[in-house]
Protein backbone atom coordinates (compact mmCIF):
# COMPACT_ATOMS: atom_id res chain seq x y z
CA UNK A 1 0.00 0.00 0.00
CA UNK A 2 1.55 3.28 -1.15
CA UNK A 3 0.64 6.53 0.56
CA UNK A 4 1.92 9.98 -0.28
CA UNK A 5 -0.45 12.48 1.32
CA UNK A 6 -3.13 12.71 4.00
CA UNK A 7 -6.07 15.04 3.32
CA UNK A 8 -8.61 16.45 5.77
CA UNK A 9 -11.17 13.61 5.77
CA UNK A 10 -8.41 11.03 6.06
CA UNK A 11 -6.86 13.00 8.94
CA UNK A 12 -10.14 12.89 10.87
CA UNK A 13 -10.39 9.18 10.19
CA UNK A 14 -6.93 8.33 11.52
CA UNK A 15 -7.32 10.62 14.53
CA UNK A 16 -10.47 8.68 15.41
CA UNK A 17 -8.63 5.38 15.03
CA UNK A 18 -5.80 6.60 17.24
CA UNK A 19 -8.17 7.76 19.96
CA UNK A 20 -10.16 4.51 19.81
CA UNK A 21 -7.02 2.45 20.23
CA UNK A 22 -5.83 4.48 23.20
CA UNK A 23 -9.23 4.39 24.90
CA UNK A 24 -9.37 0.63 24.39
CA UNK A 25 -6.02 0.24 26.17
CA UNK A 26 -6.46 2.90 28.86
CA UNK A 27 -6.68 0.35 31.69
CA UNK A 28 -3.38 -1.14 30.59
CA UNK A 29 -1.80 2.31 30.67
CA UNK A 30 -3.43 3.04 34.04
CA UNK A 31 -1.78 -0.09 35.44
CA UNK A 32 1.64 1.34 34.52
CA UNK A 33 0.99 4.48 36.57
CA UNK A 34 2.95 3.09 39.49
CA UNK A 35 3.84 6.38 41.14
CA UNK A 36 1.72 7.57 44.08
CA UNK A 37 -1.19 8.61 41.87
CA UNK A 38 -0.02 12.14 41.11
CA UNK A 39 -2.85 12.87 38.67
CA UNK A 40 -5.26 9.99 38.92
CA UNK A 41 -4.54 7.46 36.16
CA UNK A 42 -2.38 8.26 33.15
CA UNK A 43 -4.38 6.15 30.70
CA UNK A 44 -7.66 7.73 31.75
CA UNK A 45 -6.26 11.27 31.67
CA UNK A 46 -4.68 10.79 28.24
CA UNK A 47 -7.86 9.19 26.88
CA UNK A 48 -10.00 12.09 28.07
CA UNK A 49 -7.56 14.60 26.60
CA UNK A 50 -7.35 12.87 23.22
CA UNK A 51 -11.13 12.52 23.15
CA UNK A 52 -11.52 16.24 23.82
CA UNK A 53 -9.08 16.95 20.98
CA UNK A 54 -11.00 14.74 18.58
CA UNK A 55 -14.39 16.18 19.52
CA UNK A 56 -13.14 19.60 18.44
CA UNK A 57 -11.40 18.21 15.34
CA UNK A 58 -14.67 16.62 14.24
CA UNK A 59 -16.30 20.05 14.19
CA UNK A 60 -13.64 21.44 11.86
CA UNK A 61 -14.00 21.86 8.12
CA UNK A 62 -12.38 19.11 6.08
CA UNK A 63 -9.05 20.90 5.72
CA UNK A 64 -5.87 19.89 7.50
CA UNK A 65 -5.03 23.24 9.05
CA UNK A 66 -8.45 23.74 10.63
CA UNK A 67 -8.52 20.16 11.94
CA UNK A 68 -5.10 20.45 13.58
CA UNK A 69 -5.86 23.84 15.13
CA UNK A 70 -9.21 22.67 16.50
CA UNK A 71 -7.62 19.50 17.85
CA UNK A 72 -4.94 21.56 19.61
CA UNK A 73 -7.58 23.84 21.14
CA UNK A 74 -9.70 20.88 22.21
CA UNK A 75 -6.72 19.18 23.82
CA UNK A 76 -5.78 22.34 25.70
CA UNK A 77 -9.27 22.88 27.08
CA UNK A 78 -9.81 19.22 27.86
CA UNK A 79 -6.35 18.41 29.23
CA UNK A 80 -6.45 16.20 32.33
CA UNK A 81 -3.46 15.74 34.58
CA UNK A 82 0.22 16.07 33.83
CA UNK A 83 0.15 13.68 30.89
CA UNK A 84 -2.92 15.36 29.42
CA UNK A 85 -1.28 18.77 29.46
CA UNK A 86 1.77 17.37 27.67
CA UNK A 87 -0.53 15.81 25.06
CA UNK A 88 -2.17 19.20 24.55
CA UNK A 89 1.25 20.70 23.86
CA UNK A 90 2.05 17.88 21.46
CA UNK A 91 -1.01 18.88 19.42
CA UNK A 92 -0.28 22.59 19.75
CA UNK A 93 3.33 22.25 18.66
CA UNK A 94 2.43 19.95 15.77
CA UNK A 95 -0.28 22.30 14.49
CA UNK A 96 1.88 25.42 14.71
CA UNK A 97 4.88 23.80 13.05
CA UNK A 98 2.83 22.39 10.16
CA UNK A 99 1.18 25.74 9.49
CA UNK A 100 -1.34 26.30 6.72
CA UNK A 101 -1.34 23.30 4.40
CA UNK A 102 -3.93 21.38 2.40
CA UNK A 103 -2.41 17.94 2.95
CA UNK A 104 0.14 16.21 5.14
CA UNK A 105 3.14 14.59 3.51
CA UNK A 106 6.52 13.55 4.88
CA UNK A 107 7.92 17.14 5.09
CA UNK A 108 4.85 18.31 7.05
CA UNK A 109 5.05 15.28 9.34
CA UNK A 110 8.69 16.00 10.09
CA UNK A 111 7.97 19.66 10.89
CA UNK A 112 5.00 18.68 13.01
CA UNK A 113 6.84 16.04 15.06
CA UNK A 114 9.82 18.28 15.75
CA UNK A 115 7.52 21.17 16.63
CA UNK A 116 5.49 18.93 18.92
CA UNK A 117 8.63 17.86 20.78
CA UNK A 118 9.92 21.41 21.18
CA UNK A 119 6.59 22.73 22.47
CA UNK A 120 6.10 19.80 24.85
CA UNK A 121 9.57 20.29 26.36
CA UNK A 122 9.04 24.02 26.76
CA UNK A 123 5.84 23.40 28.70
CA UNK A 124 7.58 21.40 31.43
CA UNK A 125 9.53 23.40 33.97
CA UNK A 126 11.97 20.57 34.67
CA UNK A 127 11.86 18.03 31.83
CA UNK A 128 12.73 14.48 32.84
CA UNK A 129 14.13 11.96 30.38
CA UNK A 130 12.61 8.49 30.31
CA UNK A 131 9.10 9.91 30.03
CA UNK A 132 6.62 10.69 27.27
CA UNK A 133 8.80 13.69 26.45
CA UNK A 134 11.68 11.42 25.44
CA UNK A 135 9.40 9.35 23.21
CA UNK A 136 8.08 12.48 21.47
CA UNK A 137 11.57 13.94 20.98
CA UNK A 138 13.09 10.71 19.68
CA UNK A 139 10.19 10.26 17.26
CA UNK A 140 10.86 13.75 15.87
CA UNK A 141 14.58 13.09 15.55
CA UNK A 142 13.97 9.80 13.75
CA UNK A 143 11.58 11.55 11.38
CA UNK A 144 14.28 14.09 10.54
CA UNK A 145 16.78 11.32 9.78
CA UNK A 146 14.33 9.55 7.48
CA UNK A 147 13.39 12.64 5.50
CA UNK A 148 14.86 12.39 2.02
CA UNK A 149 15.52 8.65 2.44
CA UNK A 150 11.93 7.39 2.53
CA UNK A 151 9.39 8.48 -0.06
CA UNK A 152 6.32 6.49 1.05
CA UNK A 153 4.46 8.16 3.92
CA UNK A 154 3.12 4.94 5.43
CA UNK A 155 6.53 3.25 5.50
CA UNK A 156 7.98 6.47 6.90
CA UNK A 157 5.48 6.50 9.77
CA UNK A 158 5.95 2.78 10.42
CA UNK A 159 9.69 3.30 10.87
CA UNK A 160 9.12 6.26 13.19
CA UNK A 161 6.68 4.18 15.24
CA UNK A 162 9.12 1.26 15.44
CA UNK A 163 11.85 3.57 16.72
CA UNK A 164 9.48 5.08 19.27
CA UNK A 165 8.68 1.57 20.53
CA UNK A 166 12.39 0.89 20.96
CA UNK A 167 12.83 4.14 22.87
CA UNK A 168 9.89 3.34 25.14
CA UNK A 169 11.42 -0.05 25.96
CA UNK A 170 14.56 1.77 27.13
CA UNK A 171 12.76 4.22 29.44
CA UNK A 172 13.38 2.05 32.55
CA UNK A 173 17.12 2.50 31.95
CA UNK A 174 16.67 6.28 31.88
CA UNK A 175 14.45 6.61 34.95
CA UNK A 176 15.30 4.66 38.12
CA UNK A 177 11.73 4.70 39.42
CA UNK A 178 10.58 2.87 36.29
CA UNK A 179 13.38 0.36 36.57
CA UNK A 180 12.58 -0.31 40.21
CA UNK A 181 8.92 -0.93 39.32
CA UNK A 182 9.82 -2.99 36.25
CA UNK A 183 7.61 -1.01 33.85
CA UNK A 184 7.92 1.41 30.95
CA UNK A 185 6.69 5.01 31.10
CA UNK A 186 2.90 5.14 31.18
CA UNK A 187 2.60 8.38 29.18
CA UNK A 188 4.92 7.08 26.48
CA UNK A 189 2.94 3.85 26.31
CA UNK A 190 -0.31 5.76 25.94
CA UNK A 191 1.13 7.86 23.14
CA UNK A 192 2.26 4.75 21.29
CA UNK A 193 -1.21 3.25 21.55
CA UNK A 194 -2.46 6.42 19.85
CA UNK A 195 0.22 6.14 17.14
CA UNK A 196 -0.59 2.44 16.71
CA UNK A 197 -4.23 3.30 16.08
CA UNK A 198 -3.25 6.01 13.59
CA UNK A 199 -1.22 3.48 11.60
CA UNK A 200 -4.10 0.99 11.69
CA UNK A 201 -6.39 3.72 10.39
CA UNK A 202 -4.02 4.50 7.53
CA UNK A 203 -3.95 0.82 6.57
CA UNK A 204 -7.69 0.41 6.90
CA UNK A 205 -7.24 -2.18 9.66
CA UNK A 206 -9.69 -2.77 12.48
CA UNK A 207 -8.69 -1.73 15.99
CA UNK A 208 -8.02 -4.85 18.07
CA UNK A 209 -7.76 -4.46 21.83
CA UNK A 210 -5.94 -7.23 23.68
CA UNK A 211 -6.35 -7.14 27.45
CA UNK A 212 -3.36 -7.66 29.70
CA UNK A 213 -3.13 -11.16 31.13
CA UNK A 214 -4.14 -11.49 34.79
CA UNK A 215 -0.73 -12.94 35.67
CA UNK A 216 0.90 -9.77 34.35
CA UNK A 217 -1.39 -7.64 36.52
CA UNK A 218 -0.59 -9.74 39.55
CA UNK A 219 3.15 -9.42 38.95
CA UNK A 220 2.83 -5.66 38.46
CA UNK A 221 0.87 -5.26 41.68
CA UNK A 222 3.48 -7.21 43.62
CA UNK A 223 6.16 -4.79 42.40
CA UNK A 224 4.34 -1.52 42.94
CA UNK A 225 2.26 -1.92 46.09
CA UNK A 226 4.88 -0.16 48.19
CA UNK A 227 5.17 2.68 45.66
CA UNK A 228 1.51 3.56 46.23
CA UNK A 229 2.08 4.31 49.91
CA UNK A 230 0.38 7.71 50.50
CA UNK A 231 3.29 8.68 52.75
CA UNK A 232 5.44 8.96 49.60
CA UNK A 233 3.45 11.98 48.44
CA UNK A 234 5.21 15.29 49.13
CA UNK A 235 2.58 17.64 47.70
CA UNK A 236 -0.96 16.58 48.51
CA UNK A 237 -3.22 18.45 46.09
CA UNK A 238 -3.23 18.13 42.31
CA UNK A 239 -4.49 21.53 41.21
CA UNK A 240 -5.36 22.53 37.66
CA UNK A 241 -7.46 25.22 36.03
CA UNK A 242 -7.76 27.52 33.04
CA UNK A 243 -7.12 31.24 33.40
CA UNK A 244 -8.17 33.84 30.82
CA UNK A 245 -6.57 37.27 30.92
CA UNK A 246 -4.68 39.87 28.90
CA UNK A 247 -0.97 39.97 28.15
CA UNK A 248 -0.14 37.09 30.48
CA UNK A 249 3.55 36.17 30.58
CA UNK A 250 3.73 32.38 30.86
CA UNK A 251 7.37 32.34 31.89
CA UNK A 252 6.71 34.78 34.73
CA UNK A 253 3.83 32.61 35.91
CA UNK A 254 6.13 29.57 35.91
CA UNK A 255 8.74 31.43 37.96
CA UNK A 256 6.15 32.66 40.45
CA UNK A 257 4.51 29.27 41.00
CA UNK A 258 7.57 27.04 40.88
CA UNK A 259 8.50 27.42 44.60
CA UNK A 260 5.02 26.30 45.69
CA UNK A 261 4.96 22.73 44.41
CA UNK A 262 6.14 20.34 41.72
CA UNK A 263 4.98 18.90 38.37
CA UNK A 264 4.30 22.48 37.29
CA UNK A 265 2.95 22.98 33.78
CA UNK A 266 1.91 26.33 32.36
CA UNK A 267 0.81 26.18 28.74
CA UNK A 268 -1.23 28.28 26.34
CA UNK A 269 -0.76 31.87 25.26
CA UNK A 270 -1.05 35.40 26.58
CA UNK A 271 -4.87 35.22 26.63
CA UNK A 272 -5.61 31.61 27.73
CA UNK A 273 -3.41 29.43 29.90
CA UNK A 274 -3.79 25.98 31.38
CA UNK A 275 -2.02 25.60 34.73
CA UNK A 276 -1.26 22.33 36.49
CA UNK A 277 0.66 21.98 39.75
CA UNK A 278 0.99 19.66 42.74
CA UNK A 279 0.93 21.78 45.88
CA UNK A 280 0.10 21.75 49.56
CA UNK A 281 -1.66 25.11 49.32
CA UNK A 282 -4.14 25.22 46.41
CA UNK A 283 -5.75 28.32 47.92
CA UNK A 284 -2.54 30.28 47.51
CA UNK A 285 -2.25 29.15 43.88
CA UNK A 286 -5.81 30.16 43.06
CA UNK A 287 -5.40 33.48 44.87
CA UNK A 288 -2.40 34.23 42.67
CA UNK A 289 -4.16 33.10 39.50
CA UNK A 290 -7.33 35.10 40.05
CA UNK A 291 -5.23 38.27 39.85
CA UNK A 292 -4.26 37.28 36.32
CA UNK A 293 -7.82 36.99 35.02
CA UNK A 294 -10.95 34.86 35.22
CA UNK A 295 -10.67 31.20 36.29
CA UNK A 296 -12.62 28.23 34.97
CA UNK A 297 -12.57 24.44 35.03
CA UNK A 298 -10.94 24.40 38.45
CA UNK A 299 -10.10 20.86 39.52
CA UNK A 300 -8.44 20.04 42.86
CA UNK A 301 -7.82 16.43 43.87
CA UNK A 302 -6.48 15.08 47.14
CA UNK A 303 -3.74 12.73 45.95
CA UNK A 304 -3.39 11.02 49.32
CA UNK A 305 -7.01 9.88 49.06
CA UNK A 306 -6.52 8.97 45.39
CA UNK A 307 -3.49 6.90 46.28
CA UNK A 308 -5.39 5.03 48.97
CA UNK A 309 -8.30 4.39 46.62
CA UNK A 310 -6.01 3.22 43.84
CA UNK A 311 -4.23 0.83 46.17
CA UNK A 312 -7.53 -0.59 47.38
CA UNK A 313 -8.69 -1.00 43.78
CA UNK A 314 -5.52 -2.84 42.82
CA UNK A 315 -5.91 -5.14 45.80
CA UNK A 316 -9.50 -5.91 44.80
CA UNK A 317 -8.39 -6.71 41.26
CA UNK A 318 -5.80 -9.25 42.33
CA UNK A 319 -6.69 -12.90 41.89
CA UNK A 320 -7.13 -14.43 45.35
CA UNK A 321 -4.55 -16.86 46.70
CA UNK A 322 -5.50 -20.39 45.74
CA UNK A 323 -6.42 -22.15 48.98
CA UNK A 324 -7.99 -25.22 47.37
CA UNK A 325 -7.55 -27.39 44.33
CA UNK A 326 -10.87 -26.96 42.52
CA UNK A 327 -13.34 -24.07 42.73
CA UNK A 328 -16.84 -23.66 41.34
CA UNK A 329 -18.64 -20.95 39.35
CA UNK A 330 -22.36 -21.13 38.56
CA UNK A 331 -24.96 -18.98 36.83
CA UNK A 332 -28.35 -18.51 38.49
CA UNK A 333 -31.01 -15.82 38.88
CA UNK A 334 -33.14 -15.35 41.97
CA UNK A 335 -31.98 -14.86 45.54
CA UNK A 336 -33.16 -18.26 46.65
CA UNK A 337 -31.44 -20.19 43.89
CA UNK A 338 -28.22 -18.22 44.31
CA UNK A 339 -28.21 -19.00 48.03
CA UNK A 340 -28.81 -22.67 47.30
CA UNK A 341 -25.81 -22.79 44.98
CA UNK A 342 -23.65 -21.07 47.56
CA UNK A 343 -24.80 -23.50 50.25
CA UNK A 344 -23.70 -26.35 47.96
CA UNK A 345 -20.15 -25.01 47.82
CA UNK A 346 -20.17 -22.73 44.75
CA UNK A 347 -17.55 -20.00 45.15
CA UNK A 348 -18.95 -17.43 42.71
CA UNK A 349 -22.58 -17.24 41.59
CA UNK A 350 -23.21 -14.96 38.61
CA UNK A 351 -26.64 -13.40 38.28
CA UNK A 352 -28.06 -14.47 34.95
CA UNK A 353 -30.08 -16.98 33.01
CA UNK A 354 -32.93 -16.72 30.55
CA UNK A 355 -32.97 -13.25 28.88
CA UNK A 356 -30.03 -12.26 31.14
CA UNK A 357 -27.08 -14.15 29.68
CA UNK A 358 -23.76 -13.14 31.24
CA UNK A 359 -20.92 -12.24 28.89
CA UNK A 360 -17.62 -14.04 28.53
CA UNK A 361 -16.08 -11.19 30.51
CA UNK A 362 -18.59 -11.69 33.35
CA UNK A 363 -17.69 -15.37 33.55
CA UNK A 364 -13.98 -14.61 33.30
CA UNK A 365 -14.15 -12.12 36.17
CA UNK A 366 -15.98 -14.66 38.30
CA UNK A 367 -13.35 -17.31 37.55
CA UNK A 368 -10.57 -14.91 38.52
CA UNK A 369 -12.19 -14.34 41.93
CA UNK A 370 -12.23 -18.03 42.83
CA UNK A 371 -9.47 -18.96 45.32
CA UNK A 372 -8.60 -22.22 43.57
CA UNK A 373 -5.98 -23.64 41.23
CA UNK A 374 -8.63 -25.03 38.87
CA UNK A 375 -12.24 -24.05 38.21
CA UNK A 376 -15.44 -25.75 37.05
CA UNK A 377 -18.19 -23.64 35.44
CA UNK A 378 -21.89 -24.57 35.59
CA UNK A 379 -23.70 -22.38 33.00
CA UNK A 380 -27.17 -23.77 33.86
CA UNK A 381 -28.61 -22.46 30.60
CA UNK A 382 -28.23 -23.69 27.03
CA UNK A 383 -27.53 -20.15 25.82
CA UNK A 384 -24.55 -19.81 28.16
CA UNK A 385 -22.74 -23.12 27.54
CA UNK A 386 -20.76 -21.84 24.52
CA UNK A 387 -19.97 -18.56 26.26
CA UNK A 388 -18.54 -20.48 29.22
CA UNK A 389 -16.35 -22.45 26.82
CA UNK A 390 -14.66 -19.25 25.65
CA UNK A 391 -13.35 -18.31 29.08
CA UNK A 392 -10.46 -20.77 28.82
CA UNK A 393 -8.99 -18.60 26.05
CA UNK A 394 -8.61 -15.69 28.49
CA UNK A 395 -6.78 -17.37 31.36
CA UNK A 396 -4.11 -19.93 32.10
CA UNK A 397 -6.19 -21.35 34.96
CA UNK A 398 -7.29 -24.89 34.03
CA UNK A 399 -11.05 -24.78 33.43
CA UNK A 400 -13.78 -27.33 32.85
CA UNK A 401 -17.33 -26.61 31.72
CA UNK A 402 -20.08 -28.97 32.82
CA UNK A 403 -22.75 -28.26 30.15
CA UNK A 404 -25.77 -27.92 32.43
CA UNK A 405 -28.72 -26.47 30.53
CA UNK A 406 -31.12 -26.11 33.46
CA UNK A 407 -30.90 -25.09 37.11
CA UNK A 408 -31.89 -28.55 38.41
CA UNK A 409 -29.15 -30.09 36.27
CA UNK A 410 -26.60 -27.77 37.86
CA UNK A 411 -27.74 -28.79 41.32
CA UNK A 412 -27.58 -32.49 40.37
CA UNK A 413 -24.05 -31.96 39.06
CA UNK A 414 -22.99 -30.43 42.38
CA UNK A 415 -24.20 -33.56 44.15
CA UNK A 416 -21.59 -35.48 42.15
CA UNK A 417 -18.72 -33.08 42.85
CA UNK A 418 -15.80 -34.64 44.74
CA UNK A 419 -13.23 -32.00 45.74
CA UNK A 420 -10.52 -34.61 46.38
CA UNK A 421 -10.74 -35.92 42.80
CA UNK A 422 -9.11 -34.47 39.67
CA UNK A 423 -10.60 -31.81 37.41
CA UNK A 424 -11.13 -34.33 34.61
CA UNK A 425 -12.75 -36.87 36.93
CA UNK A 426 -15.15 -34.25 38.29
CA UNK A 427 -16.05 -32.94 34.85
CA UNK A 428 -16.93 -36.43 33.69
CA UNK A 429 -18.85 -37.38 36.86
CA UNK A 430 -20.76 -34.10 37.00
CA UNK A 431 -21.62 -34.30 33.30
CA UNK A 432 -23.00 -37.83 33.77
CA UNK A 433 -25.12 -36.53 36.64
CA UNK A 434 -26.94 -34.15 34.27
CA UNK A 435 -28.85 -37.04 32.75
CA UNK A 436 -30.04 -38.37 36.12
CA UNK A 437 -32.71 -35.68 36.50
CA UNK A 438 -35.75 -34.66 34.50
CA UNK A 439 -36.27 -30.91 34.55
CA UNK A 440 -39.63 -29.17 34.57
CA UNK A 441 -40.23 -25.46 34.00
CA UNK A 442 -43.47 -23.48 34.25
CA UNK A 443 -43.49 -20.08 32.58
CA UNK A 444 -45.66 -18.01 30.22
CA UNK A 445 -45.84 -17.68 26.43
CA UNK A 446 -44.57 -14.38 25.04
CA UNK A 447 -46.23 -14.96 21.64
CA UNK A 448 -48.80 -17.14 19.96
CA UNK A 449 -47.51 -20.35 18.37
CA UNK A 450 -48.36 -23.89 17.41
CA UNK A 451 -45.96 -26.51 18.73
CA UNK A 452 -46.09 -30.18 19.70
CA UNK A 453 -49.79 -30.24 18.82
CA UNK A 454 -50.58 -27.37 21.17
CA UNK A 455 -52.21 -24.12 20.03
CA UNK A 456 -50.62 -21.57 22.34
CA UNK A 457 -51.79 -17.99 22.79
CA UNK A 458 -49.72 -15.13 24.10
CA UNK A 459 -49.94 -15.10 27.90
CA UNK A 460 -50.78 -18.79 28.25
CA UNK A 461 -49.01 -20.64 31.06
CA UNK A 462 -46.82 -23.35 29.53
CA UNK A 463 -44.98 -26.33 30.96
CA UNK A 464 -41.64 -27.54 29.57
CA UNK A 465 -40.08 -30.95 30.11
CA UNK A 466 -36.32 -30.82 29.55
CA UNK A 467 -36.85 -27.71 27.44
CA UNK A 468 -39.72 -29.01 25.27
CA UNK A 469 -43.19 -27.49 25.58
CA UNK A 470 -45.39 -30.26 26.89
CA UNK A 471 -48.58 -28.70 28.28
CA UNK A 472 -50.41 -25.41 28.67
CA UNK A 473 -53.07 -23.80 30.80
CA UNK A 474 -54.25 -20.62 32.47
CA UNK A 475 -53.05 -21.27 36.03
CA UNK A 476 -49.40 -21.79 37.01
CA UNK A 477 -50.08 -24.28 39.78
CA UNK A 478 -52.41 -26.33 37.60
CA UNK A 479 -49.84 -26.44 34.81
CA UNK A 480 -47.23 -27.57 37.34
CA UNK A 481 -49.35 -30.56 38.33
CA UNK A 482 -50.06 -31.37 34.67
CA UNK A 483 -46.36 -31.19 33.82
CA UNK A 484 -45.41 -33.43 36.73
CA UNK A 485 -47.73 -36.08 35.33
CA UNK A 486 -45.64 -36.03 32.13
CA UNK A 487 -42.35 -36.23 34.05
CA UNK A 488 -42.75 -38.60 37.00
CA UNK A 489 -42.13 -42.30 36.36
CA UNK A 490 -43.14 -45.16 38.62
CA UNK A 491 -39.68 -45.69 40.10
CA UNK A 492 -38.85 -42.01 40.70
CA UNK A 493 -38.11 -41.24 44.34
CA UNK A 494 -37.39 -37.50 44.59
CA UNK A 495 -39.27 -34.40 43.48
CA UNK A 496 -37.74 -30.98 44.26
CA UNK A 497 -39.72 -27.83 43.52
CA UNK A 498 -38.36 -24.25 43.40
CA UNK A 499 -41.00 -21.52 43.35
CA UNK A 500 -40.29 -18.22 41.69
CA UNK A 501 -40.55 -14.52 42.38
CA UNK A 502 -44.20 -14.29 41.29
CA UNK A 503 -45.47 -17.13 43.51
CA UNK A 504 -46.23 -16.39 47.16
CA UNK A 505 -45.29 -18.77 49.92
CA UNK A 506 -48.88 -19.73 50.76
CA UNK A 507 -49.64 -20.72 47.18
CA UNK A 508 -46.40 -22.69 46.98
CA UNK A 509 -47.17 -24.62 50.17
CA UNK A 510 -50.62 -25.44 48.81
CA UNK A 511 -48.99 -26.89 45.70
CA UNK A 512 -46.59 -28.89 47.87
CA UNK A 513 -49.51 -30.56 49.68
CA UNK A 514 -51.14 -31.50 46.37
CA UNK A 515 -47.91 -32.97 44.98
CA UNK A 516 -47.32 -34.98 48.15
CA UNK A 517 -50.85 -36.36 47.90
CA UNK A 518 -50.41 -37.29 44.23
CA UNK A 519 -47.00 -38.95 44.75
CA UNK A 520 -47.04 -40.44 48.27
CA UNK A 521 -44.09 -42.76 47.57
CA UNK A 522 -41.78 -39.91 46.54
CA UNK A 523 -39.89 -37.55 48.79
CA UNK A 524 -41.09 -34.04 47.85
CA UNK A 525 -39.20 -30.91 48.85
CA UNK A 526 -40.08 -27.25 48.31
CA UNK A 527 -37.62 -24.34 48.18
CA UNK A 528 -37.88 -20.63 47.47
CA UNK A 529 -35.97 -19.96 44.26
CA UNK A 530 -36.99 -16.37 43.63
CA UNK A 531 -36.27 -16.78 39.92
CA UNK A 532 -37.90 -14.27 37.53
CA UNK A 533 -40.03 -15.35 34.54
CA UNK A 534 -40.47 -18.95 35.74
CA UNK A 535 -43.26 -19.61 38.21
CA UNK A 536 -41.85 -23.02 39.07
CA UNK A 537 -38.78 -25.10 38.38
CA UNK A 538 -38.57 -28.71 39.48
CA UNK A 539 -36.46 -31.81 39.19
CA UNK A 540 -37.55 -35.44 39.18
CA UNK A 541 -35.11 -38.26 39.87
Amino acid sequence: MNLDLIDGPKLKQILAAGVDNLVGHKEEVDALNVFPVPDGDTGTNMSLTFQAAFREAEKAADNVTDILERAAQGALMGARGNSGVIVSQFFRGFARAVGKVDKLGIPEMVRGMVGAANTAYQAVRKPVEGTILTVIREAGEKAQKLQGKEKDLLRFLEQVFKHAEEVLAKTPEMLPTLKQAGVVDAGGKGLLFFFQGVLAGLKGEAIVVEKAAPDEKKELFARVEDDLDPENITFQYCTEFIVRGDNMDLETIREDLDPHGDCLLVVGDEKTAKIHIHTNNPGLILDYAVRLGSLSEIDINNMVEQSQQRLEQLRREQPPQANKEIGLVAVASGDGLQNIFRSLGVDEVISGGQTMNPSTEDLYKAVMKVPAKQVIILPNNSNIVMTAGQVSELTDIPLAVVPSKFIPQGIAALMAFAPEESLVHNQEAMTRALSTVVTGEVTFAVRASSINGLEIQEGDIIGLKDGDITCKGKDASAVLLDLLAHCVEEDDSFITIYYGHDINEKEAESVLEKVQALYPDAEVELYFGGQPLYYYLFSVE
